[in-house]
């Protein structure tokens, strides 16, 4: 058996990398040599009955949104994790990420589990997939290309970028429908379909600040801090789930307007922020081994 390790991106637009073109001298234009990805052409249907993994490029590789060549972390990650290997980190083991996002859609959004499936393909605006069921899908072939190929994957994680959109409920609606179960049986689901206990890892919102009206989000302080406490709470009850703080990054400033990590709007990550939380992952996974 070969082992593998793997890197799921899941949420939305934070997850996209929303905004934050990459440069063009930071394409990854040619396929990586030790980092695999899921192109959508192949792979974005709940019909397939294989797996097509290739190797890695910036573009493509989200399964649900079409915005490409962005400093996303799965893109970031993928940069670094090849960058070790071709350093001579003959112990980093072959990289495989899965990518599932859209902005704006949360987990009562395209990410609901009730939802029906659907998949029209697209840009913000227009893309329309449920989420949810096209990731059961995935995960369950993961399964089946793993044992097919030989391959025996170390789970770096579950990365869940969401939450945002949750904001715009209210807690009287959130408390109604209680979300910390809605995230335990969604992720126990996920879990449960690749049958494996992975590592969840879900980003607190580093939001401190009373936003403009002009912002989307004004007025919705209390509601994302009962959103972090749900998910310090999925950290202390449900097994092998932890919470990011993107307020550790080094250039994390509660003084400045942007706090360091932000856009002008105050909701999606500079792409330095995103590069730098890849590292973290990095690390963090290199540390464990």
């Amino acid at each position: 058996m070969k082992k593998i390790a793997v890197f799921m991106l899941f949420g939305q637009s934070n997850a996209v990398g929303h905004a934050m073109p990459m440069e063009e001298k930071d394409y990854i234009s040619e396929p990586l040599k030790n980092v695999y990805g899921l192109n959508r052409d192949p792979n974005q249907s709940y019909d397939t009955t294989e797996l097509k993994f290739t190797g890695y490029t910036s573009f493509g590789m989200n399964l649900a949104e079409t915005q490409d060549n962005t400093y996303s972390v799965a893109n970031c990650l993928a940069r670094r994790w090849q960058d070790e290997i071709d350093r001579g980190n003959s112990a980093l083991p072959d990289l495989y990420i899965i990518h599932i996002a859209i902005g704006s859609q949360g987990l009562l959004d395209m990410w609901n589990m009730s939802r029906e499936k659907v998949i029209k393909p697209g840009i913000l605006g227009t893309v329309d997939v449920s989420m949810y069921p096209l990731a059961i899908h995935v995960l369950g072939l993961f399964n089946k290309y793993c044992k097919d190929n030989g391959l025996e994957p170390d789970f770096v994680g579950l990365h869940w970028r969401g939450g945002e959109e949750e904001v715009r409920r209210g807690i009287d609606y959130l408390e109604k429908i209680d979300l910390k179960n809605e995230y335990i049986k969604f992720f126990t689901s996920l879990r449960e379909a690749v049958s494996y206990d992975f590592p969840v890892v879900v980003h607190k919102m580093p939001f401190e600040k009373v936003f403009t009206k002009e912002d989307p989000t004004g007025g919705c302080l209390a509601t994302m801090h009962y959103i972090n406490d749900v998910f310090a709470k999925l950290s202390a009850e449900l097994k092998d789930t932890s919470v990011f703080d993107p307020t550790k990054c080094p250039f994390y400033d509660a003084n400045q307007w942007d706090f360091g990590i932000f856009r002008w709007d105050l909701i999606h990550y500079l792409g330095k922020t995103n590069d730098w939380v890849s590292g973290e992952i990095l690390k963090e996974y290199m540390e464990r081994k």
